[in-house]
């Protein structure tokens, strides 16, 4: 590359003389075209040396051929620092478990779609449709907002309303990535949870991703949570839209320093710390958690916690600074909940009452109805019984349809913001 810009600064000097000796205006013209190509040219030419290249993969376009090893070629070609490009209006079909590896420092464009094939069998206990390993420094973006990943959820979601022992996998998966974007990308119809940030994944953003899993038939699209931070630290979640079944964000543990601002979420289960301490004898923790800007519609619940009781078959829960900000709701059937028995049963939970460590928990301007199904009931909130349960409120104007507003409290000792109605254990 080097003798190339020699050779090209050659061209210049020589043109350079040509000029001192009073080139007419035509002359002048062409000199600055050939510069322009020569330019282009050492652009091209160093894109290439610096592995810059673009590449696009081949696709079947028959949905009984698998589409990924084309896509893995591409990526062997272009994955370092180059871009590969899935182009408008074309199908890209998924038929084995796929792996964004050796996507270090590329930009991945998607205008078309990659589909999932939807063979129970093949993918019955397979960890994810898509995995995102060890992926560092990357971005995977669409121009228009067209680009999709598609997780052909509805054969799934009806299999499972009759057989609930069939293993689902995610559709997308974040295992060690780092510092990488999601932008303007449609994540539809997931056979569980939709999007999961794990294993040590750090400095993740996604914005303006639209995630929909609605169901035609009668099949619930059961578990299909919209984001889930599991291990993972520094994820951002902004300007985006859930419709799904389940969890709009699920903060699970090991999250900290999560961000989710200027959300829509609608017929979910909320935004939700939790569930924590399935595991016997090992930690869950939760900490560092903004949410602000969302909107919450038809949906179970607005916010929730939800931790299981302590005793043999459960581990320890520290859930630690998490701040709710700006929140409105429209038809929610609670605006709050406190879950300390989660999963379990009374029994359970008065043998081994919950030990969970929750503070500064704080929730600030929330505002809007509930739906009718626990009129005038708007809150409940189950604290751990044995446990410390920091929460404070601050604008909590939450109404049910017929103008009342109850919060019903359980172990909450020293409220703050809200009057208490015992009943809720």
């Amino acid at each position: 590359m080097l003798s190339f810009f020699k050779y090209t600064k050659y061209i210049d000097l020589k043109h350079q003389t040509l000029s001192h000796s009073s080139l007419s205006e035509n002359n002048k013209q062409n000199k600055m075209k050939i510069q322009v190509l020569f330019a282009i040219v050492a652009l091209v030419f160093s894109n290439i040396v610096l592995g810059q290249e673009t590449c696009t993969p081949a696709s079947a376009g028959d949905p009984n051929v698998d589409d990924g090893p084309a896509i893995t070629k591409a990526l062997e070609t272009c994955g370092n620092g180059g871009t590969i490009i899935i182009p408008a209006g074309k199908t890209y079909t998924i038929r084995s478990a796929f792996d964004f590896t050796g996507c270090n420092g590329c930009t991945f464009q998607i205008e078309g779609t990659l589909k999932a094939s939807d063979d129970l069998a093949y993918w019955e206990g397979r960890n994810a449709m898509f995995t995102f390993s060890n992926v560092n420094r990357a971005k995977f973006y669409s121009l228009t907002g067209s680009g999709t990943f598609d997780g052909s959820g509805q054969k799934f979601w009806d299999h499972f309303a009759v057989n609930s022992t069939y293993r689902r996998p995610f559709l997308i998966y974040f295992r060690n990535a780092s510092d990488v974007t999601f932008t303007k990308l449609t994540v539809l119809d997931s056979p569980f949870w939709c999007i999961n940030i794990n294993e040590s994944s750090t400095r993740i953003t996604f914005s303006d991703v639209n995630v929909t899993a609605i169901s035609k038939t009668t099949s619930r699209p059961a578990n299909t949570d919209g984001f889930d931070t599991v291990e993972c630290s520094h994820v951002s979640i902004v300007n985006s839209y859930v419709h799904n079944g389940d969890d709009c964000v699920s903060f699970k543990n090991g999250s900290n320093f999560i961000t989710v601002e200027n959300i829509t979420c609608i017929d979910s289960h909320g935004l939700s710390v939790g569930s924590l301490g399935s595991t016997p004898g090992r930690p869950h923790m939760v900490s560092n958690v903004y949410v602000s800007n969302a909107k919450m519609i038809d949906s179970a619940f607005a916010t929730r916690i939800k931790f299981y009781p302590s005793g043999p078959r459960h581990g320890p829960v520290f859930i630690h600074n998490i701040t709710y900000k700006d929140i409105i709701m429209e038809n929610c059937d609670y605006g709050f909940l406190v879950d300390n028995c989660y999963e379990s049963n009374k029994t359970e939970c008065q043998d081994h009452p919950g030990t969970a460590i929750v503070s500064n928990v704080r929730f600030t301007n929330i505002a809007g109805t509930t739906s009718k199904a626990h009129d005038p009931v708007v809150a409940k909130i189950e604290c751990p019984p044995e446990g410390t349960c920091d929460l404070a409120f601050d604008q909590w104007n939450v109404v049910a349809p017929s103008g009342g507003h109850t919060v019903l409290c359980g172990y909450y000792h020293n409220p703050i913001g809200i009057t208490c109605t015992p009943g809720a254990i």
